[in-house]
């Protein structure tokens, strides 16, 4: 027979065998999940039990890299250019997905398009407004007046670019007409740590950061920016409740994402065992010690909810003139 009748032969049956074949089964090697901010934030908390989680499950290591920096933005860049094969995860709160894009004329990623929801971690966070033990200020009225007297030396520290410190910070600015300068810091832990050093006026710190360091007397918090109380601190009155109803902002969230065009098995098997793994009785308490509730959403709900977050955080973050670039 002819040379090639047989090549043709032999390509058909590699065909073949190759559609025959099951995909190759995931995940095939170590796992990296990047946190985009320092160690000591929710994400980075609740990252690592949750890694701990997923390789008991799935017999791989799923090591946690912290990579702040730029609001958040470098961590997720190098997640949204990551080979999409469900090996490179990203685990982060809202900030960097939602609320950078309307602080930044460029990113380097686009959240819709290079990134793919997972599974949401848990949902409801709050921060709280918090002022050294040593502040004189017992009351929301009386820091503001002590700023107003005293503009050159307001100051307040944040997250970060674009974390909810910072938007809350300048909304706060904004209702109780004062002025403060804003030091962002990389992440609510080393935020936590400039703020206790006593050169902050003011920090928003996250709820679950700010309750256990209130208790132990190093902090004194006065309202939540939100419309109801937080259960992490139920004796703190909301804004509105002390004449402050405009300084109110949306809850914050942690989530996992892919690089976008991660298969749609690896998502949607990573989605059932995170969300199984939120109710656990071994993580729920710790998402709940983080002021957040686990969600139940899927990939697809996930993805409006980032669509309409997106939408929320333009229209609020616009009025205010923060820029980050």
């Amino acid at each position: 027979m002819h040379k090639s009748y047989f090549a043709g032969a032999f390509a058909c049956i590699a065909a073949l065998a190759s559609a025959g074949a099951p995909a190759q089964a995931w995940p095939a090697k170590n796992v990296t999940i990047i946190v985009p901010a320092a160690p000591g934030g929710p994400s980075d908390i609740l990252a690592r039990m949750l890694g701990e989680k997923l390789r008991e499950r799935f017999g791989q290591s799923f090591i946690i890299e912290n990579r702040g920096g730029a609001g958040g933005n470098l961590g997720t860049a190098l997640v949204a250019r990551a080979t999409p094969d469900g090996h490179t995860l990203l685990l982060t709160v809202d900030a960097p997905i939602v609320v950078n894009p309307a602080i930044y004329d460029k990113l380097p990623y686009d959240p819709l398009k290079d990134l793919q929801g997972v599974a949401m971690i848990g949902d409801g966070g709050d921060v709280v407004l918090a002022v050294h033990a040593d502040s004189p200020a017992k009351t929301v009225q009386e820091l503001v007046e002590s700023m107003r007297r005293n503009p050159a030396g307001a100051n307040y520290v944040s997250s970060g670019n674009g974390f909810p410190s910072h938007i809350v910070g300048e909304l706060f600015k904004r209702e109780a007409q004062f002025d403060a300068v804003h030091i962002p810091a990389k992440g609510a832990g080393a935020a936590m740590q400039e703020f206790l050093s006593g050169r902050m006026s003011f920090y928003f710190p996250p709820a679950s950061l700010a309750a256990p360091v209130a208790k132990g007397g190093k902090v004194r918090l006065l309202a939540v920016p939100a419309a109801k109380r937080n259960p992490l601190t139920p004796d703190v009155p909301t804004f509105a409740e002390v004449g402050f109803p405009g300084v109110t902002t949306a809850h914050y969230w942690v989530t996992v994402f892919a690089p976008g065009g991660t298969p749609k098995a690896v998502v949607d098997t990573l989605n059932t065992e995170i969300r199984r793994i939120t109710k656990s009785p071994e993580y729920r308490p710790l998402v709940e010690r983080q002021g957040l509730v686990p969600s139940d959403l899927s990939p697809a709900e996930l993805g409006e909810r980032v669509r309409k977050d997106l939408a929320y955080w333009q229209a609020t973050v616009k009025p205010l003139g923060i820029r980050a670039d």
